[in-house]
């Protein structure tokens, strides 16, 4: 987890800078955006990336 958790932490950091709250499961495993459902950190990366985080400078290959 610790290798992956890199892309979840900046992943949050551009969520929630576009003001929204993210909580995890007890496990970080899971994630909750706004009191939503909860999404796979594989869902969490791709909304991160709609958002606005991109590939194109360095972030999240």
């Amino acid at each position: 987890m610790l290798e992956e958790a890199g892309p979840i932490v900046e992943a949050v950091a551009v969520i929630t800078s576009r003001g929204h709250m993210v909580e995890a499961d007890n496990d970080y495993e899971n994630w909750r955006v706004d009191g939503g459902a909860w999404l796979t950190a594989g869902d969490l990366l791709a909304l991160a990336i709609c958002l606005g985080l991109n590939a194109r400078n360095g972030r999240l290959h």
